[in-house]
């Protein structure tokens, strides 16, 4: 019933508004991460952008267009993974005022690997929980209003997912997991750019009941991002989670840190709160235009003292020396960009390292972990591992060739204890204070290998038929898993779904 509701509203908005709106309006779908237009920004939300065309600016323009997902695939133990998804994608801009929503019924079979993830998580990343058995099935929602007060101010408040930092992870704030009520405040001053970011998230983790028994958490972010030079940016990340209900009291959102303008740890020292706050770097270098540097740091917790007695256990090996400390909990990102490589226009190289130190994003309390539906809100990995990423594409016209490869090293927990890879665990549960190292636990080793060409159907809805093949690689142990997969897929891309790890 539901595919025949959304199938008769799709051809209705197609056959109703489709010329109408070509007419009036364009489409911008730069949007972040888009590997079929163009790269990303530091501070991205999923929106594209509607860019007027002899439009009257005393009447709302609209924007109805049909939105897709269809693959079909044969894997290599013969079986057939196929998805489908359909829905609607509405925008709208009136005066100051942007509104846009996107919604797809999602109904799928999916890869040996990423069935397992899907059913120990309960979560179609990027969607919302599974339902179904023979075919997982999910929606995807999402949608925003904005107001543009002026050039300084904008204001914003949606159902979505948001970005920060140049690399195709992040290690402060990832599109990995499924949307959550937001409401944002940029400010633009000069060479700043200031965001202030308040969500509410929900954590679902070993509770099979309805959503009413979910336990709600929020966050709080502030997010500077300063053009120091006309090469480099400087940005400064700060974020604190909580939970709406904490022994028996009903905390709610805490007033406390509505404050726009300070840090939020002060705060949170001075109310005597013992909320989870994670902190961060984010830098960008631009060389001669065509190249760009990007890190991240993050810490959750850590102390100096013991940040350099791991140095110095690093640099002269002692076992008498201490070192290891599980607090210690930090992340790093390095990586390269260059555009039109070896003077090719249209040629594109993403070379990305990422580590993250065990129990990092984790907190004693469980509910207050960086994470929304049991899925990270930084790395999809979570902690207690190392990744490199390497992506090169190359689009003419309307074609896209992309070729990506991914490989992985994680710690991995045995049943009953903790290593510092789940993020929903206690640091509580730990193994041992000190001699803490990355990956450590049962050894999983992953590398993963996708290529495709793609070829823009419909730039206006920013919809694309796509041939592939998936190459995974998977070792935990001595126990081997290969899937691979070669696939057809037509969509439109509208939003960005990770299964690459």
């Amino acid at each position: 019933m539901r595919i025949l509701l959304t199938l008769s509203l799709l051809i209705l908005s197609t056959l109703s508004f489709s010329q109408l709106v070509n007419d009036r309006l364009l489409i911008d779908y730069e949007m972040h991460k888009s590997i079929y237009l163009n790269e990303l920004g530091t501070f991205t939300s999923f929106k594209p952008k509607i860019i007027e065309t002899n439009v009257n600016p005393e009447k709302p323009s609209w924007v109805i267009n049909p939105a897709f997902d269809a693959q079909a695939g044969l894997e290599n133990e013969g079986e057939t993974p196929n998805q489908f998804a359909i829905g609607l994608d509405v925008k709208s801009k009136w005066k100051k005022w942007q509104f846009g929503a996107t919604y797809l019924f999602n109904s799928g079979e999916y890869m040996n690997y990423q069935e397992r993830r899907i059913i120990d998580s309960r979560v179609i990343p990027s969607m919302n929980v599974s339902r179904g058995k023979n075919r997982l099935e999910a929606d995807y929602i999402s949608a925003y209003l904005n107001y543009r007060l002026n050039s300084t101010f904008d204001f914003e408040a949606g159902y979505g997912r948001n970005f920060i930092g140049d690399g195709y992870r992040s290690l402060l704030l990832s599109d990995i997991g499924n949307a959550s009520p937001y409401f944002r405040i940029n400010t633009k001053i000069w060479k700043i750019k200031y965001s202030n970011l308040f969500s509410s998230h929900q954590d679902i983790f070993n509770n099979e009941g309805s959503p009413s028994s979910y336990a709600k958490k929020y966050t709080v972010t502030h997010f500077l991002d300063w053009q120091a030079t006309k090469w480099l940016t400087v940005g400064l990340f700060e974020s604190i989670i909580w939970q709406a209900k904490e022994n028996g009291y009903t905390r709610g959102f805490d007033v406390n840190y509505l404050n726009p303008v300070i840090f939020y740890r002060p705060v949170e020292f001075s109310v005597g709160s013992s909320d989870n706050a994670v902190v961060g770097v984010n830098l960008k270098a631009k060389i001669k235009k065509k190249y760009i540097v990007y890190s991240q740091l993050v810490f959750d917790e850590f102390l100096l003292s013991e940040i350099r007695a791991d140095l110095n256990q690093w640099r002269n090996p002692n076992e008498d020396i201490q070192s290891g400390w599980w607090a210690n909990k930090y992340g790093l990102q390095f990586g390269l960009l260059t555009f039109d490589l070896f003077q090719i226009q249209g040629l594109k190289l993403r070379s990305e390292l990422n580590l993250v130190r065990p129990y990092t994003y984790a907190h004693s309390n469980p509910t207050q972990s960086y994470t929304n539906y049991n899925q990270s809100l930084a790395h999809p990995l979570g902690a207690n591992f190392h990744e490199w990423i390497g992506i090169i594409s190359y689009n003419k016209e309307k074609w896209i060739a992309r070729f990506k490869y991914v490989q992985a090293r994680r710690g991995i927990s045995p049943v009953g204890t903790n290593f510092g890879e789940n993020l929903q665990l206690s640091n509580i549960s730990r193994e041992r204070e000190y001699e803490n190292k990355l990956t450590q636990g049962i050894p999983e080793f992953v590398r993963y290998l996708e290529s495709s060409i793609s070829y823009v159907l419909k730039k206006e809805w920013n919809a694309t038929i796509s041939l592939g093949v998936i190459l995974r690689d998977e070792q935990i142990d001595n126990q081997k898993d290969i899937n691979s997969m070669m696939f057809v897929k037509i969509k439109t891309n509208l939003f960005n779904q990770y299964f690459d790890y």
